[in-house]
């Protein structure tokens, strides 16, 4: 048998989820928001590449690891998670590996 909760333990465990749905909706608008920078770094390396600047792509590239690692960060800490873990380290790196695998491959 369950004890029934009290209003003020209902009241709280209401007030934790309305939050934990909060910041699921900013993390969500805020990856949408920095995912267009994520992706149109390496598209824009991509046409340098085509006009031969490759030097230019390959600071883009760049700029997408630090790109990428603040978008990881900063969702993770909207969703109140450790900053950076292992796993999520390795992000930043695959990224900018998969656009330069998608422009010279």
């Amino acid at each position: 048998m369950t004890v029934p909760l009290t209003p003020a333990q209902e009241r709280a465990r209401e007030l934790e989820a309305l939050n934990r749905v909060r910041r699921r909706v900013a993390a969500i608008g805020f990856v949408a928001i920095i995912g267009h920078g994520v992706i149109a770094l390496p598209v824009v390396a991509h046409h340098l590449v085509a006009d031969g600047r490759t030097s230019d792509a390959v600071v883009l590239l760049v700029l997408t690891v630090f790109v990428t690692t603040v978008a990881v960060v900063v969702t993770r800490l909207i969703l109140g998670r450790a900053p950076i873990t292992p796993l999520w380290a390795l992000v930043p790196v695959a990224v900018p590996l998969l656009a330069a695998w998608w422009i010279w491959g």
